[in-house]
């Protein structure tokens, strides 16, 4: 598994990319609510998160509000990790 400075930066990258309205972001920008990412791409970032963690996702992880910001996916799968 990845450090955490470099989960930030692929997340933050992967992020940038589906930012279609320019919207600043920072670690806590709620990203659902801001419209960078829509519920469609919860898969690619499920998927995503599994390559960075180099295993498979786990269903029993996901809580209300995992996805919403950078610290919130951080926190939800990576930082038990760490």
């Amino acid at each position: 598994m990845k450090n955490q400075e470099q989960v930030r930066l692929e997340l933050n990258q992967w992020l940038e990319k589906k930012n279609q309205h320019d919207i600043q972001l920072n670690d806590d920008l709620n990203i659902i609510e801001a419209g960078i990412i829509s519920s469609l791409d919860i898969l690619e970032l499920i998927l995503l998160i599994e390559q960075l963690k180099g295993q498979k996702f786990n269903l029993k992880n996901i809580k209300a509000g995992s996805f919403n910001s950078i610290n919130s996916i951080y926190n939800s799968f990576f930082a038990v990790l760490s």
